[in-house]
């Protein structure tokens, strides 16, 4: 997993990337609907903004 992090003026936005072996690992994690946002309920301790969705993408190459 990487978290990713941009200051803007008082605000921090973060991006989280995690890498899955296959779509059924993400199912299996998310349920079927996996474009949905899975969040906790200690999230809200946290966070200012629950986004609805996330985005996938396949890792097709990779530098050296």
């Amino acid at each position: 997993m990487h978290v990713l992090e941009r200051r803007e003026g008082d605000v921090t936005h973060f991006i989280t990337l995690t890498f899955w072996e296959s779509l059924e690992a993400i199912k299996g994690f998310a349920g079927e609907e996996v474009e949905v946002a899975k969040y906790y309920p200690e999230d809200k301790e946290f966070l200012l903004e629950f986004e609805p969705g996330v985005v996938h993408y396949e890792v097709v190459g990779q530098a050296p």
